[in-house]
């Protein structure tokens, strides 16, 4: 068997599947095994490289560590979470959004992932005022020197740094870099499969007093005693029952925004507690006024106003 640094030297750029990849923001899917192994093709490689055989999770934190680049796809199952993903493939969970480009944390099952080791993100190259970004503007625009842009891509030579090399499209791995996203993820765990939501934010017939009214969150059914987590870390201001939405938990988060979570069947935390996101904070029910087991969820900002919670978790 060939060891991480017999599969590779140098820093891996990638050719035009890679560059459609990211035009698409998806792609074709390569075929992955059932353990956490993601199949690759040499005409992805710029650089010449012997076959990849798929490389096993463990290659991909060696040559992590050892500051080899590898970059493939992988398509997301039903217990992947983001974190899982990033740490099979040697990177961190903000550098594997910062690469997909992902809106949300959420990894909806049968979405497929552009996957690399190393921490840092994938960047193409655009054009500007007409022609191709340098390697100083893109080096400038992430606060990174030229040089070690150029060393982490394996790129060397006067005509590299005066960015003569560089062509728009090609992509380049940015060491350090990540964006910033406002991160809320799903309440409750969903499948591939299972309905996600059954009723959604805006106008609707009420189920109980058949009036149209204006539903002020999303409506996830799931199974009786499924676990709710935290959307976001956060303070609980409210856990107590509250009319119609029966038992009530309701998280303040940062810039005063504020979560609720509905017609739950149990209470597992308190007014005043700090929750971390993703923490177990109860369980789905149907008290209050509710036609069967579902997690009502809202979002609303500092005021007490409800916005669509889809613009938060998807």
């Amino acid at each position: 068997m060939k060891r991480p640094t017999d599969l590779l030297y140098g820093a891996v750029l990638l050719a035009a599947a890679l560059v459609a990849f990211l035009a698409t923001g998806g792609g074709a899917s390569f075929p992955v095994s059932a353990g956490p192994t993601a199949s690759f093709s040499d005409a992805l490689l710029l650089t010449s490289a012997p076959s990849l055989p798929g490389p096993t999770a463990d290659t991909f934190a060696a040559l992590g560590k050892l500051g080899r680049v590898v970059v493939g796809q992988y398509e997301v199952r039903d217990t992947d979470t983001l974190s899982s993903v990033a740490k099979t493939f040697g990177s961190g969970p903000d550098y594997l959004r910062s690469t997909n480009r992902l809106a949300s944390v959420n990894l909806p099952p049968g979405k497929t992932l552009l996957v690399h080791n190393g921490l840092g993100m994938l960047y193409q190259v655009r054009e500007k005022n007409g022609r191709p970004e340098s390697l100083q503007d893109i080096a400038k625009r992430y606060n990174l020197k030229p040089e070690s842009v150029a060393r982490a891509n394996g790129l060397s030579g006067v005509s590299l740094l005066s960015g003569a090399w560089l062509e728009a499209g090609s992509v380049l791995f940015l060491p350090t870099v990540r964006l910033r996203f406002s991160d809320y993820i799903l309440p409750v765990a969903w499948s591939r499969g299972q309905r996600m939501i059954s009723s959604g934010y805006g106008m609707r017939r009420h189920p109980i007093s058949r009036t149209r009214r204006f539903h002020q969150g999303l409506d996830m059914p799931r199974p009786a005693g499924s676990p709710v987590r935290s959307a976001r870390e956060g303070r609980v201001i409210f856990a107590g029952w509250r009319g119609a939405y029966g038992r009530l938990i309701i998280l303040k988060h940062a810039n005063g925004i504020c979560t609720w979570y509905g017609h739950l069947s149990t209470i597992d935390v308190q007014a005043g507690d700090k929750i971390k996101q993703g923490q177990f904070i109860g369980r789905v029910g149907s008290s209050g006024q509710a036609t069967g087991p579902h997690l009502h969820f809202e979002v609303r900002d500092r005021y007490g106003n409800t916005m669509n919670p889809k613009k938060y978790l998807f």
